[in-house]
């Protein structure tokens, strides 16, 4: 019997961890779509007419679907008032590149190889989070194994000119690793205070950096679409005495308890269902169901046959999509997979901002001439998705939300069992979609696409689902909470 070559294995392993750190600088380096450092109280600003407001975005650019609802947001904000002056700030702007990096770092190990640890600190309740910032409660030890993985700064390798900005964001991570670890245990009480202070004091500083941003830039109204700013936004309200509207839009079929947080006057959730549930907690009044913001396209999709016209498509041959999220994971797999089925189907795939994804994708097109037609990304996924019969894809909220927009249903290989799990939910409660393993994944596809009556109530339910004008209706709630606080400003001038 051949045995495993262990040095093998750990070769592997090693190359995929690279891999991990070297998709983060990747990450880190890839281009946002608003400046990495903009001016707050511009004179673009203060050169704006009196009675235009200001509205403030707050994203986290890990993951793309939080940005994604954000520049949907900002496009419904333009066409409804283009004088509206619209800043968007990415959460991870507000610390050290190289911390950022490293954090970034970690999140990509959890949910690569890590699952079930990623869910473990998904689940913690915001009851837990608020008495470990308040050094309540001691830290879990999910978090030291967390810690672990925490790579050292020095491999971020980062020329931005952002990168001095905060260094003691170093030491501080140094620092709170080391309380993590086996070192600490000669500390007093195993160093409990400590780890307790450090993560407060951390919290505080990105609290009170946050509180400067939106101070300087003074918006009559802030939208959130990722929790972590949110809940940042709410200490640093609390802390400043800021009275400033704010929203909070969630971007999964699902609201984390983490969300629920003091000072946040309305909560946009996918679904009405959704909303039902939170408003059996919440002021009824605070929770509306308008749907994930989605880009313009969305509003008003085009015909299955004038986009497979569009692509340059067999408009009678079935059509799969296959995306992986702004992460690309999953993509090559899963297209490697259906390239098997006897269909012989079109395949539409997407790699995202994945340049290991990409290549392995390149190389089947090259050995599948004709079958794989491949995007690196693509301003235009609603062209895509109405293209294909079937989306398949890791189920992040932006992507459930955009098939369901254009009438398409969802059949995920592999999810994250955190936020993730609300959306297959939602997914197999309505019959749109399910989770299956990679290896049934042909047989599920190709079932599909054998039951034409099966696949059309599937698609025909999906549509009626989805939410396209999402976006609209947020901007909408935002220029009216900002309405009265525009208004007093200009009756003091």
């Amino acid at each position: 019997m051949t045995q495993k070559n262990p040095l093998g294995l750990a070769a592997v392993h090693a190359a995929r961890i690279a891999d991990l750190f070297a998709h983060a600088r990747s990450m880190m380096a890839t281009p946002l779509p608003w400046p990495a450092s903009w001016e707050l109280k511009s004179e673009q600003t203060a050169a704006a007419s009196e009675e235009c407001p200001r509205i403030l975005l707050l994203t986290s650019s890990l993951g793309y679907g939080h940005v994604r609802a954000a520049l949907a947001i900002e496009a419904a904000l333009r066409e409804r008032l283009p004088g509206a002056v619209v800043r968007t700030l990415d959460f991870w702007s507000l610390m050290d590149d190289r911390v950022a990096w490293a954090v970034r770092s970690t999140y990509l190990q959890l949910i690569e190889q890590h699952p079930l640890l990623f869910d473990r600190i998904y689940r913690l309740d915001q009851r837990t989070w608020r008495d470990i910032l308040e050094s309540r409660e001691p830290l879990p030890a999910s978090i030291a194994e967390v810690a672990a993985l925490v790579p050292p700064t020095s491999g971020a390798m980062s020329d931005s000119p952002r990168d001095a900005w905060h260094p003691s964001d170093r030491l501080l991570l140094r620092l709170l690793g080391a309380t993590l670890s086996s070192r600490a245990r000669g500390m007093p009480g195993n160093g409990r205070l400590l780890r307790l202070a450090l993560v407060s004091w951390t919290w505080r500083r990105l609290a009170r950096r946050l509180a400067q941003r939106v101070q300087a830039f003074d918006p009559h109204a802030i939208i959130a679409t990722q929790m972590n700013p949110a809940a940042l936004l709410s200490s640093a309200k609390r802390r400043r005495s800021m009275d400033v509207p704010t929203i909070c839009v969630a971007t999964d079929f699902g609201l984390h308890d983490f969300w629920i947080q003091p000072g946040v006057d309305r909560y946009c959730v996918a679904h009405e269902s959704i909303a039902r549930a939170q408003r059996q907690r919440l002021d009824a009044n605070k929770v509306l169901a308008t749907g994930i913001p989605l880009m313009p396209g969305f509003l008003q999709p085009p015909a299955a046959r004038e986009a497979r016209q569009a692509l340059g498509l067999d408009t009678d041959s079935p059509v799969v999509l296959v995306a992986g999220g702004g992460l690309g994971l999953g993509v090559d797999a899963a297209a490697e997979k259906l390239l098997t089925s006897p269909l012989r189907l079109q395949i539409l795939a997407v790699a995202a901002h994945n340049s290991t994804t990409h290549r392995c994708l390149s190389a089947l097109a090259e050995h599948h001439r004709g079958r794989i037609r491949l995007w690196e990304w693509t301003e235009r996924m609603e062209l895509l998705i109405r293209a294909a019969d079937i989306v398949v894809g890791k189920p992040g909220g932006l992507t459930v939300a955009e098939a369901l927009a254009c009438g398409r249903p969802l059949i995920a290989t592999r999810a994250l069992r955190g936020q993730e799990g609300f959306n297959v939910r939602f997914l197999e409660e309505h019959e749109v979609g399910r989770l299956v393993s990679e290896n049934d994944l042909v047989a599920a596809i190709d079932a599909l696409l054998a039951d034409r009556l099966l696949l059309t109530r599937m698609q025909e339910r999906a549509w009626l689902l989805g939410r396209r004008d999402g976006a609209d209706r947020i901007a909408e709630l935002a220029l009216s909470l900002a309405g009265p606080r525009v208004r007093r400003e200009v009756r003091r001038r």
